[in-house]
């Protein structure tokens, strides 16, 4: 580097506000979308709880405001607790557009929380705990091992005993309906057509479509397919328009491309693309893209790829790790939503592959070689030492990818901080010849040099 203070333009604050621009952004086309349409109760005709729109802006509003107001709360009192406002405002943002509003116009009961005001205290409670537990008791250690937002909503609906708004049969309260057809079997789009189908495209219509508009008997490819990709009037705040979270993560993805882990959301795809064509396979009759419409766009589902099985924190640091987590992921979502009949397979899935990510850290890493070969490095800035910003290891993995020996800078410096000569010596910290690259893509500022050359140093003196 040409100067001492020369990095990377990316920093973890920049990172996590073009993230929350973002996560506006689907937000406020989810407002508008949904703006002036209220959940109908199909027995009575009366209107249940606040109107979409208000119920999203609510949501948003009070779930920031805690995750920030928590995170400046616990910087105060405690002296081990970082201040990460953005990455807090963030969380809440996450928080608010996974949460499900609005009732299915086929319900015939109020289910609670999915309504606004009440939906409100599941969001809150959501954003507390994940925050305080998940957030920072679980990086205490160093290392957060479940996605803090998916971790704290199966918490809090276990312990409140709220699970089934995540069954299936809990959309069909009816005695009198025909139940919620399955996915372990043929789909297509009538109640029961001529051939035996399951009347999956019906269900899709009456549990996505407009609650004020009565469900078509029979919908069309082009009806459920509008639903699904321009825009759903239930299930998960921040999918309501597939079309917008493609848009706008890919946009993302471009923006941060060093720093964010879209491969884990490409993989994801295929991987759904692929269980979807063998369950078709497995259950010949039914219709493809209806099956694979649902399984890619449901908004759990298109939402979950681009802004929750990317966190840097909780998944694989490798190329190669990445793509595994991202089948796993995709092949659990698509298992648990069609033989365990649980609606919240995406994040039930997420959680277990989180899990794995230790395991996944340790396949495809590069070997390290004595030969030095000079990556593309992204555009240098100056910062003002004063304004250089330190923060804990994100686990973007940028550091891996831009060393002139193809080392693993990072698995170094911890390596170091435990005084583990035997791991320093396999990770061959004595290869380093101080490029310095490592410290200048670090997003968190982090000397990652320093640290190598401590060990090498270390490492020559035994």
């Amino acid at each position: 580097m040409s100067k001492v203070k020369d990095y990377s333009g990316m920093t973890k604050d920049k990172l996590m506000t073009y993230t929350f621009v973002a996560l506006v952004v689907i937000a406020v086309i989810t407002t508008i979308l949904w703006w002036g349409v209220t959940a109908v109760d199909a027995m009575t005709g009366e209107q249940v709880g606040w109107q979409y729109g208000y119920a999203v802006i609510g949501n948003c509003l009070i779930a920031v405001a805690i995750a920030v107001g928590l995170d400046a709360l616990l910087y105060k009192v405690a002296s081990d607790s970082p201040l990460n406002t953005m990455s807090a405002a963030v969380f809440g943002l996450i928080v608010s557009l996974s949460y499900t509003v609005g009732l299915p116009i086929m319900n015939t009961g109020t289910i609670l929380p999915l309504v606004a005001p009440d939906s409100l205290l599941y969001v809150a409670l959501i954003t507390l705990v994940g925050l305080v537990l998940f957030k920072k008791i679980q990086g205490i250690g160093g290392r957060k091992y479940v996605n803090p937002v998916a971790a704290a909503k199966l918490l809090v609906f276990a312990v409140v005993g709220i699970f089934t708004m995540l069954i299936p049969i809990d959309h069909l309260n009816d005695p009198n309906a025909l139940g919620v057809p399955s996915l372990a079997g043929p789909i297509g789009y009538d109640i029961i057509n001529g051939n035996g189908l399951s009347g999956w495209g019906f269900y899709l219509a009456g549990c996505f479509g407009n609650p004020t508009i009565t469900v078509p008997t029979t919908p069309t490819q082009s009806d459920i397919f509008n639903l699904l990709i321009i825009n759903k009037f239930h299930s998960w705040v921040g999918g309501a328009s597939s079309l917008a979270v493609i848009i706008v993560g890919i946009a993302l993805f471009v923006l941060a491309r060093r720093y964010i882990k879209w491969r884990i959301t490409g993989a994801y795809f295929v991987s759904v693309i692929l269980m979807s064509v063998i369950l078709n396979y497995v259950y010949p009759g039914g219709d493809l893209l209806l099956r694979l419409g649902f399984e890619l766009f449901i908004g759990s589902s298109i939402f979950l790829a681009f802004f929750m099985a990317t966190d840097p924190a909780t998944t694989p640091i490798t190329y190669t790790g990445q793509i595994i987590f991202g089948v796993g992921l995709g092949v659990l979502s698509v298992l648990i939503q069609t033989y365990m009949g649980f609606f919240g397979g995406s994040i039930l899935a997420l959680v277990i592959m989180n899990l794995a990510s230790p395991v996944l850290d340790r396949v495809g890493k590069l070997k390290p070689t004595t030969e030095s070969k000079e990556p593309k490095l992204p555009k240098a800035k100056s910062f003002a030492p004063e304004k250089v910003k330190t923060y804990d290891c994100i686990r973007c993995g940028a550091c891996m990818r831009v060393c002139c020996h193809k080392l693993s800078p990072i698995l170094i410096k911890q390596a170091l901080d435990k005084m583990d000569v035997e791991k320093l010596s396999k990770l061959n910290a004595d290869y380093c010849t101080g490029c310095g690259h490592c410290s200048f893509v670090c997003p968190s500022r982090i000397d990652l040099m320093g640290s190598v050359l401590r060990a090498k140093a270390m490492l020559r003196k035994r």
